[in-house]
């Protein structure tokens, strides 16, 4: 017997030395001899001799343990993080407290405007003299002159005035708030309109007075007009002296910024500053741009040299101010913002590890031994389970034994790990919404400009689609040998492809992709170039984008080489894998609108004929471009699904971009074309005109020729139905006749007619009637 026990405790020996856990904690040996677990292990298991059982058992212990540790440490980490949050207390009461200054001055943060008016009349120039400016002795005899600049002397280009800047060669349309704030820089008591009458007699008197030509400017800035404003800027440039010539740069740079050409002003105000590096009000005018920009290191590099050069300009100081103000509450709710996310990650991973640590656990109960003592089993699980909802019940009888029950969902986690921060958590959300509230409001301020919102008015703002004097509004255009024509009655139903620019809707795109991406547009972007692909989205908007079209332009190459000219438009001499690795830096920098970059790199498939690239961002825009711009993806769409045949989901599409904005002209011609396509001649010739009214060189005469060519189909295709007939076509398209043409009541010569709303050509009253060579017009 003494052999036997020695023999069993050599071997218990061995076993503990490989499995590496304490005999004296787990095991026990009996009068008998035999190894067993004590009755409140958790290796009292169901199978005692399954070695890797037991192994995995063990190896489950260590790491609940581990897990154990870990929470109660993240635990005491997170509270006290919710402790300094509890501090905070109100957001706006802790914004005051870390900056009792830009706080107290809120007012000027929100009021400040990098608008702003900047100039000079040059009279405080050495060898400048109120002589100068002839402005005294100016009759008065009731009728008011205004300075007219262009009349002076005629000025098509000059390399002085930046006939290269995209606002200067489309100034004809630039438009500017009216600037009454340079009044100021104006001798005391100027009367404006005196003024201007003054001035138009100067320039009569000397219309290459740059003295002159510049007030002129002034004058029309504080009108508003940014056309005659810089008529008079440009010519000012070209007659002033080298040492003046910085002043009308100073004119012209504010009128460009004023117009919301902010990019194209900073360029002009560089010319400005190295002409005169010593004026002050030329830094602080470029200042400003660089505020709008938002570039503020720039900007306080500016307003720093504009005060080393003037210490008392007061509007420098509080330009400065504000910027700085700005950056200091960005910081303070970045930091907030990142402490919040980082609670949020935390707490997170405490739900992962307390998931793991309930499944081990359930595990380790579930490989346990049933026995009547599963009480003193709990002993060592204990202090781990009280804290989980465990609830356990000892039950009597022949088989006695402990019943636990032990929660093993998720949500137990969150009500037993948060039910002592509750509050906490609450105040974390009210924290968030202090936060929210207080971004939106310093987003909309003036001092935070991002390129998301529009900088110029749409192209048709405010545009009314009128009956036009035009040769194609004759009811008789055109003629009859036109249409006779072989050319002209071969199917010309070929696909044009159509896009609607962003720019239609006042967005600058040019700079998206060099300014503000700190390009030059003559310069080339650093290698390597890659397309700018748009993330495929996790699901189309089947409405617009239907299964069908994307199965259609899977793996198509089909380029839209017309389109060309939009891209390479944007950056001069320019390949198109560079421009789209423009478009995907700009995309990457956020310097614009998500969706007006989307619609960019669109474009850019679109050239390169890789069509389901181009879907993807087309829904990338749709998710993110505002209802009332909805229309410029919305053409793309219905172009794509033209160009795959698949006319009707394009009639659909274009039909919402028209319900949206019905002036666009491109939409119009679109919508025109596909009605033709589908034979309905009354409904393409209504918005074939409508397109034309509103720009009658549309696509390079292709939409006159569009037109010509449905007029001459719709009169091809009428039909005249002799007695007997029981169809009749309204539109190009064929209904069943009333009642009383089956019955052949029709005469010699009549022919059935049906009428339409002109758009849909849904008949409204069909009638017999005798043709002559006349337009027949509908109700």
């Amino acid at each position: 017997m003494m052999v036997k026990l020695k023999s069993f405790r050599i071997f218990f020996m061995l076993f503990q030395a490989i499995i590496g856990i304490s005999g004296t904690t787990h095991w026990v040996v009996t009068e008998n001899g035999k190894i067993q677990p004590q009755l409140d292990s958790a290796f009292q298991m169901k199978r005692p001799n399954d070695l890797p059982a037991l192994l995995e058992q063990e190896k489950r212990m260590n790491i609940v343990q581990s897990l154990h540790k870990k929470i109660m440490a993240r635990k005491m980490v997170l509270d006290s993080q919710i402790a300094v949050l509890n501090s905070i207390g109100d957001l706006e009461s802790w914004l005051q407290s870390s900056n009792p200054e830009c706080i107290s001055n809120r007012k000027l943060l929100e009021d400040f405007d990098f608008y702003a008016s900047v100039a000079t009349d040059g009279s405080y120039r050495k060898g400048v003299t109120q002589k100068d400016y002839l402005l005294d002795g100016i009759p008065d005899d009731g009728k008011r002159a205004i300075p007219d600049c262009k009349k002076t002397f005629p000025l098509d280009f000059s390399m002085y005035t930046f006939e290269h800047l995209s606002a200067m060669r489309n100034r004809k349309n630039l438009s500017q708030h009216q600037e009454k704030g340079l009044i100021k820089y104006l001798p005391p008591g100027t009367d404006l309109n005196k003024f201007g009458h003054q001035i138009a007699h100067g320039l009569k008197r000397n219309s290459t007075s740059w003295l002159h030509l510049n007030l002129a400017a002034i004058y029309w800035r504080v009108k508003g007009d940014a056309f005659n404003a810089l008529e008079c800027a440009r010519r000012a440039i070209v007659t002033a002296p080298r040492q003046y010539r910085d002043i009308p740069l100073l004119t012209t740079g504010g009128i460009l910024h004023a117009a919301k050409y902010s990019a194209e002003a900073a360029i002009v105000l560089h010319a400005a500053i190295d002409y005169a590096p010593t004026q002050s009000h030329q830094h602080l005018a470029l200042g400003h741009v660089y505020a709008i920009l938002g570039d503020y290191n720039r900007s306080l590099a500016c307003y720093d040299n504009s005060l080393r050069l003037t210490p008392s300009m007061e509007q420098a100081k509080q330009a400065k101010f504000v910027i700085l103000c700005c950056q200091s509450l960005t910081e303070a709710l970045t930091a907030l913002h990142k402490r919040l996310d980082d609670i949020v990650t935390e707490l997170h991973a405490q739900q992962k590890d307390y998931t793991e640590w309930l499944k081990l656990e359930e595990k380790i109960l579930c490989e346990r031994m049933k026995t009547p003592f599963a009480a003193f089993r709990a002993h060592r699980l204990g202090p781990i389970l009280s804290n989980r909802g465990q609830s356990c019940m000892q039950r009597d009888g022949d088989d006695a034994m402990l019943s636990c029950q032990v929660a093993n969902d998720n949500q137990m986690f969150a009500h037993n790990l948060l039910v002592d921060i509750g509050v906490s958590l609450q105040q974390l959300k009210n924290v968030e919404n202090q936060v929210e509230k207080i971004n939106d409001r310093m987003s909309t301020a003036k001092v935070l400009p991002f390129f998301m919102e529009p900088t110029s008015k749409p192209k048709y703002y405010n545009f009314e689609i009128k009956k036009s004097n035009r040769e194609f509004e004759n009811k008789n255009w055109p003629d009859q040998s036109e249409c006779e024509k072989p050319s002209l009655l071969i199917d010309t139903k070929q696909y044009i492809p159509i896009y609607l620019s962003p720019e239609n809707k006042g967005y600058i795109v040019n700079i998206f992709v060099n300014e503000l991406i700190g390009m030059d547009s003559g310069k080339e972007h650093a290698l390597p170039w890659y397309p700018p692909i748009c993330q495929t989205p996790n699901s189309f908007d089947s409405k617009f984008i239907s299964p069908l079209l994307l199965k259609a332009t899977m793996g198509i190459s089909s380029p839209e080489s017309s389109l060309t000219s939009f891209l390479t438009s944007l950056a001069k001499n320019s390949e198109l894998a560079e421009i789209g690795q423009r478009i995907l830096t700009a995309t990457k920098s956020e310097v614009a609108a998500p969706w007006v970059l989307s619609m960019l790199a669109s474009l850019h498939w679109r050239v390169a004929g890789k069509f389901r690239n181009a879907l993807d961002c087309l829904q990338s825009a749709l998710n993110t471009v505002p209802n009332g711009f909805k229309d410029v993806p919305l053409v793309s769409i219905a172009s794509i699904s033209q160009k795959f045949g698949l006319i009707d989901d394009a009639l659909r599409t274009t039909k919402e971009a028209l319900r949206i904005n019905s002036i666009e002209p491109l939409t119009n011609y679109l919508y025109g074309s596909l009605l033709f396509a589908k034979k309905n001649y009354t409904g393409a010739v209504y918005h074939v005109k409508q397109s034309l009214r509103v720009d009658p060189e549309l696509i390079d005469g292709k939409a006159l020729m569009l037109l010509r060519t449905v007029i001459c189909h719709k009169r091809s295709n009428s039909r005249r139905i002799g007695n007997g007939g029981n169809e009749i076509e309204s539109c190009g398209m064929t209904y069943s006749s009333p009642e009383r043409i089956a019955k052949h009541d029709l005469n010699e010569g009549e022919t059935v007619l049906c009428f339409g709303d002109g758009r849909d050509c849904k008949p409204i009253q069909c009638f017999a009637m005798k043709m002559h060579n006349d337009e027949v017009k509908g109700p």
